[in-house]
């Protein structure tokens, strides 16, 4: 039998109302989904999951900080992360066309809530991942603005001999649209 998640929670046992729980979030846990983009992840995870009759309401609120790397510069920094998501988990024998209702069916009893906290831990995470203003590494980005004139003086090069090598047939067309264009 496979061991039981810590992020199971059985709800049979649960009365219907309001239940409110707590997970400690480390890197370990996005490794463990195969997640590997943080170098350091520390959150803590409030959960409300309120029972009804017919469905679990749960509100997930994440708190913390994750060490990421800047698009810009290569360094690694703390980023702040502080969101909510919602989710339903609906009783019900059939499959429900919803992303956000998860179908929990007559012989579940319980939730496993990993996957919500991962999904919404890395929506709340910026397109763009980069220092605040003024901390970027200046030696690093001087290195690469120094490789990128470097690849743009050699795709100069490159693009002025291949002017060169253009076929003199296509030259000739060439200066009959000039000719044309000077015309105007």
């Amino acid at each position: 039998m496979a061991r039981k998640s810590e992020y199971n929670i059985g709800f049979t046992g649960l009365t219907d109302g309001k239940h409110q729980f707590t997970f400690e979030i480390e890197n370990k846990f996005f490794e463990q989904l195969g997640y590997t983009e943080f170098k350091k992840a520390k959150l803590h995870v409030e959960l409300v999951l309120e029972k009804k009759p017919n469905m679990l309401i749960a509100d997930f609120a994440i708190n913390g900080m994750v060490n990421l790397m800047c698009d810009r510069c290569t360094d690694y920094f703390d980023f702040p992360l502080n969101g909510t998501g919602n989710l339903i988990y609906k009783f019900s024998e059939n499959d429900l066309d919803d992303e956000n209702v998860v179908t929990i069916y007559p012989n579940e009893t319980d939730v496993d809530v990993a996957q919500p906290i991962y999904e919404f831990t890395l929506l709340m995470l910026p397109a763009r991942r980069v220092h605040p203003e003024g901390k970027c590494n200046q030696e690093m980005l001087n290195d690469i603005d120094n490789y990128l004139m470097i690849e743009q003086t050699a795709a100069e090069e490159k693009n002025e001999t291949n002017i060169e090598e253009v076929d003199p047939r296509w030259a000739a067309l060439d200066k009959l649209k000039n000719k044309h264009n000077n015309k105007k």
